[in-house]
């Protein structure tokens, strides 16, 4: 099929790249000429595992081209997703993006006199924006023109992104109609034999992806505050408890008798918070949504409520442990969200570090995708930005871990001892191993001696 793709942020060019992976003919535009032209030379403009090489193959391949303008995308194509961002604005959903990309489109097929073209809405918006919104636009600028609309949200995790394509667990298509639907089903058809094709309406296709979102992200408010309240008992580990927890028939289940873990588990670990592009903004977005719609929602609020708190935790921490920050070097080790991305937005790390130096501590930082994007991070003057953990290190009073990456696992109190000026370690992901460490020098998240 030949398919558009508007937006060339994470989750467009994902989507692009694997649907022209599947022999689709994809072309994509974005009003960004810098990111345009990466693509044109094979650039990824963000890293995401396994799609380079893929981005590649495609490009060569020519299943996936660059679009001068969003005429010529339209003139080869049949449909066209639009995947461009809804960040937030004052607490609210910014709908600017969208709505520019929904005119602009418009534009392009009525120019083109394109009948039943289809537009797919990937991005993430709040329940009724799509039939609210972006139908009455459509419904206006293509009053003689036959259209169809579908809301087709993603569920990619960042760092996982083209496994989570590429073997879905489900695809939710809600739609204006039945061929419409029927149209985005074709796209998928890969896929459908190795997950659910979920067809709903355009309100309950946004609001599915909203309820995801917040789903796993009060998983992870909800570790914090058993761990908050283990903090308070002596001798309990909070990871323990909810390693127990997971070990529940109702989560664990068992198959030829072994137990399957489920993924969720990596949701129910106490540590720093967590950020990115998604959950953040989603779920204050559906927060606000409920409360100009005068619907109580306490669960909402506290899933953010307690996520706020959780970088600061950290610094109580580690002043717990050195009495006082002032001229204290701590070094922070992982800056981005999450391992296997280059993605600092809404960072539980960078949310410290402005406290931390608010206490007149002195910090150097490391992480370890700053080797290959050296111009990736902006922090403020006080802080050093590291290329080798080592120098990071380096005559530091305390080390502190935000980000689960795999280059963290390796390291002990011998290795700590040959730079820091005292080995203590913060452990805000609870992943490394306390046997590796001298006695009272290892400290967590949920956890009290």
């Amino acid at each position: 099929m030949k398919i558009g793709v508007i937006g060339v942020g994470y989750v467009g060019l994902t989507t692009a790249i694997c649907l022209a992976s599947m022999k689709h003919e994809i072309s994509i535009f974005d009003i960004n000429d810098e990111k345009i032209k990466q693509i044109y030379e094979k650039k990824l403009p963000f890293f995401e595992k396994g799609l380079q090489e893929m981005l590649e193959n495609v490009i060569s391949s020519r299943n996936l081209i660059p679009a001068k303008n969003l005429n010529e995308l339209v003139d080869n194509t049949e449909g066209c997703f639009i995947c461009v961002g809804t960040p937030t604005k004052a607490n609210s959903i910014d709908l600017t993006q969208i709505i520019n990309a929904v005119k602009s489109l418009a534009d392009s097929i009525k120019h083109n006199d394109k009948s039943d073209y289809k537009i797919i809405i990937r991005s993430t918006i709040i329940p009724n924006t799509a039939r609210n919104t972006i139908l009455p636009i459509l419904s206006d600028k293509l009053s003689e023109l036959k259209f169809g609309l579908c809301v087709a949200p993603e569920f990619l995790r960042e760092g996982n992104a083209l496994d989570d394509f590429m073997n879905p667990d489900k695809i939710v298509i809600g739609g204006s109609d039945k061929s419409s639907i029927i149209f985005v089903k074709k796209i998928f058809q890969n896929f459908e034999d190795k997950c659910e094709f979920i067809e709903t309406s355009l309100e309950s296709a946004e609001l599915i992806k909203y309820t995801n979102n917040a789903f796993f992200s009060m998983l992870i408010s909800f570790s914090n505050e058993i761990a908050n309240i283990s903090e308070k008992i002596p001798g309990v580990d909070s990871h323990e408890i909810l390693k127990a927890l997971v070990s529940d028939k109702r989560i664990t289940s068992i198959a030829n008798n072994e137990r399957i873990v489920p993924s969720l588990e990596s949701y129910l670990i106490p540590g720093c918070g967590f950020g990115g592009s998604c959950f953040p903004k989603d779920v204050q977005a559906i927060l606000d949504y409920a409360n100009k719609n005068k619907i109580k929602t306490p669960l909402l609020k506290a899933i953010l409520e307690i996520n706020a708190e959780r970088p600061n935790k950290m610094v109580i921490l580690s002043e717990s442990i050195l009495g006082t920050l002032k001229n204290k070097k701590i070094s922070i080790l992982g800056l981005t969200f999450k391992p296997e991305t280059d993605d600092l937005r809404s960072s539980p790390a960078l949310d410290a570090i402005e406290i931390l130096l608010e206490k007149g501590a002195n910090i150097s930082t490391f992480d370890p995708i700053i080797k290959s994007k050296p111009d990736l991070v902006k922090l403020p003057n006080e802080c050093k930005i590291c290329f080798k953990i080592e120098d990071a290190l380096r005559d530091s009073d305390a080390v502190m871990i935000f980000t689960k990456w795999s280059e963290f696992k390796s390291l002990d109190t011998k290795f700590l001892k040959q730079f820091m000026k005292n080995p203590i370690i913060i452990d805000g992901r609870g992943f490394l191993d306390k046997e590796k460490f001298d006695a009272g020098t290892y400290f967590k998240i949920g956890y009290s001696e």
